[in-house]
């Protein structure tokens, strides 16, 4: 099993601490924060062709066929996304400042699920709060020619099995050298699939309720993006409009 492969899997639910080495260090990318303190992420017309992502985003793990594709859904353009036998996670690097962009907005609507947290999820990594960092360089995660941004803290925005659960944030136990991925439940409950719902968190409550020991000005958003958990029932999310602002 590939080490970009065990990263994927990981992320459900343990997300590594680190990620890449001094490739990542010489190949940062350059923040899209436009002056009016706003960074599009995906949509409202995804640059997406189906099973296929813009050159600036990174996959992670298999995708297959129909497992990402542009759709019109009530007529509003969206990422479909489908959950399969394998993990994947697709990002966009953005290297954000927590402080100045901390809104994250999103539209979504999403399929029932079977029993627990709906197999499709957003994820956000950061970078920068963490004291006395344990040296993410020596823990590369990528192969050759493949480079996840680098990141010590990360947290996936789920679609729980309740709508009682919103808000909550969940910590699952963590395993050494590793970080298990806290889960933050945005919206929940089968009564609420099948339509579109709006959402704005914010990031910097978010990190300082689950982190509270970091240092926030310090913190940058490493990355945002989509992923699916693998080896459950198909059931299908749809994204749109996913943006960063102040």
């Amino acid at each position: 099993m590939s080490t970009l492969t065990s990263w994927a899997r990981r992320i459900f639910p343990v997300l590594a601490l680190a990620a890449v080495g001094s490739l990542v260090s010489c190949a940062k990318p350059a923040t899209d924060v436009l002056p009016s303190g706003t960074m599009n992420i995906l949509g409202p017309v995804p640059a997406f062709e189906p099973n296929a992502l813009p050159l600036d985003w990174v996959t992670d793990g298999k995708v297959g066929p129909g497992q990402l594709s542009v759709v019109h859904l009530d007529g509003i353009p969206s990422l479909k996304v489908v959950n399969g036998q394998h993990s994947f996670v697709a990002v966009k690097p953005t290297r954000a400042s927590l402080l100045a962009t901390p809104y994250l907005s999103w539209s979504w609507n999403m399929e029932p699920q079977g029993k627990g947290i709906h197999p499709v999820r957003l994820v956000v990594g950061f970078h920068g709060g963490v004291s006395n960092n344990p040296g993410w360089e020596s823990q590369p995660l990528a192969l050759p020619g493949v480079i996840l941004p680098p990141h010590d803290r990360a947290i996936v925005i789920v679609w729980g099995p309740s709508a009682l659960a919103r808000g909550s944030i969940t910590k699952p136990q963590s395993k050494p050298r590793n970080q298990a991925a806290p889960r933050y439940t945005a919206r929940g409950g089968s009564e609420n699939t099948g339509n579109w719902w709006f959402e704005t968190i914010d990031l910097q409550d978010i990190y300082r309720r689950t982190w509270p020991g970091d240092a926030i000005p310090n913190t940058r958003i490493s990355f945002i993006g989509i992923a699916a958990a693998p080896g459950r029932k198909a059931s299908a999310g749809y994204i749109s409009g996913l943006r960063l602002s102040r």
